[in-house]
């Protein structure tokens, strides 16, 4: 179920007051060049900090703060960090979504003949999700979903009631008529690029980020359809974010009650403030899943951070035969594969349309996680249980896990 959120969280920077555990910078917080990750306690002021520090306070929680452009430093206080880049932007090749292609586009209702109305409440007929082994709101999903027994999860009833997915991405498309009442109270929602609380869409279609979020959203919905979806916005419409504003999103989506934080996003280097929001959600019992990337080489992080410490899921491509898709970047270490190449999920403008990426592969762990989130399963759990669920798969000389509800329930 949606965990408690916060009632009185501040969303300007100053004292911490007694009854918050986050801070979030406020709308007009320029982007800092440098970043200090402290741990400190609640008794500890941010006044108290700026003055110790220098700098501004940029987030802060009851067991760690981030300090933009610290002053006064010390050996014990160690080097601060760049505030890096985060993005999702396919011309770099750092990106997650480096092969979208939004294809086969067409309106939503003649998706199937299957109309949005039908699909917004098919966790209460799951029945109608599947006309024996075609899988109706996009029948082009069906090999995928078949090969990881989705279908016998669907009949299960379940189809992760309760739980909260965290789309911690760019620009989302809260209007399409697809994600009607699947989405959380506006009022838990949030934008760190822009500094507001309407993560809406922006852009154009020509930019390659364009529709990622909402593609994202509607592949977890796929998966688990009584799930809701919590969008928190930390790329622009240009797919460009940065290391703060990761971790600012991440503790957001905690403190709004999130069960599940999707990561269809990743950086080049490792963040002190990213690991400490990551660990937040940890210790908040919150699970996270990360896209590997489509580099076809080794991780972005923070899903490198995820495959090696196993505090969460690293998730990398499959392709119609089950196999490693050729982009997917993997590990050694632990991972967890699923169907992200050439599948169909949502476009802006009440659309559909074919994509591929790791970005794609993310959420439908998040949506295996949201079935184990309603089981009542802790993260560590959770983690444990979706890899014991898996088949292997190989790729090289290394082995993981592939996606498989076949026994979920």
């Amino acid at each position: 179920m949606m965990r408690s959120a916060l009632t009185c969280a501040v969303l300007t920077l100053g004292l911490l007051t007694a009854c918050t555990t986050s801070s979030t910078p406020n709308a007009q917080t320029q982007r800092p060049d440098t970043l200090l990750t402290v741990t400190v306690g609640p008794d500890v002021t941010s006044a108290e900090l700026e003055r110790q520090y220098g700098g501004s306070v940029q987030l802060r929680t009851d067991t760690f703060a981030v300090i933009g452009n610290p002053t006064r430093l010390s050996a014990s206080s160690g080097a601060p960090e760049r505030n890096g880049r985060v993005v999702h932007n396919p011309a770099q090749l750092s990106a997650v979504a480096k092969a979208i292609w939004p294809v086969s586009i067409s309106n939503w209702n003649d998706v199937n003949d299957y109309a949005s109305s039908e699909f917004k409440v098919m966790g209460d007929h799951t029945a109608q999700l599947w006309n024996d082994r075609q899988f109706l709101p996009f029948p082009g999903n069906s090999g995928a979903f078949l090969g990881m027994s989705l279908n016998r999860a669907h009949a299960s009833q379940s189809g992760g009631h309760s739980a909260t997915i965290a789309v911690i991405d760019g620009p989302m498309d809260v209007n399409h008529v697809a994600l009607s009442g699947s989405l959380v109270s506006a009022s838990h929602w949030r934008d760190f690029a822009n500094g507001d609380a309407q993560p809406t869409l922006s852009g154009n279609e020509d930019e390659l980020i364009y529709g990622h979020a909402t593609a994202v959203a509607g592949m977890a919905l796929q998966v688990a359809p009584f799930a809701k979806i919590l969008p928190v916005q930390v790329l622009d419409s240009h797919g460009d974010g940065d290391l703060l504003q990761l971790a600012s999103g991440i503790v957001w989506a905690v403190d709004q009650g999130a069960d599940i934080i999707n990561l269809s996003l990743g950086a080049t280097t490792d963040s002190g403030a990213v690991r400490q929001a990551l660990e937040y959600a940890r210790q908040k019992g919150v699970m996270v899943a990360a896209a590997a990337g489509n580099s076809g080489e080794s991780l972005l992080y923070p899903a490198s951070l995820l495959s090696q410490t196993g505090r969460g899921v690293a998730v990398g491509s499959l392709n119609a035969q089950r196999a490693v898709s050729s982009f997917s970047s993997t590990a050694d270490s632990a991972m967890l594969f699923a169907p992200g190449e050439d599948v169909y999920s949502l476009y802006p403008g009440n659309r559909a349309a074919q994509w591929s990426g790791t970005s794609l592969s993310a959420p439908v762990v998040s949506g295996e996680l949201a079935y184990l989130s309603a089981q009542g399963l802790t993260p560590e759990q959770a983690y444990a249980r979706a890899a014991a669920l898996g088949t292997t798969v190989t790729g090289g000389m290394s082995t993981w896990k592939a996606v498989d509800f076949a026994d979920l329930e």
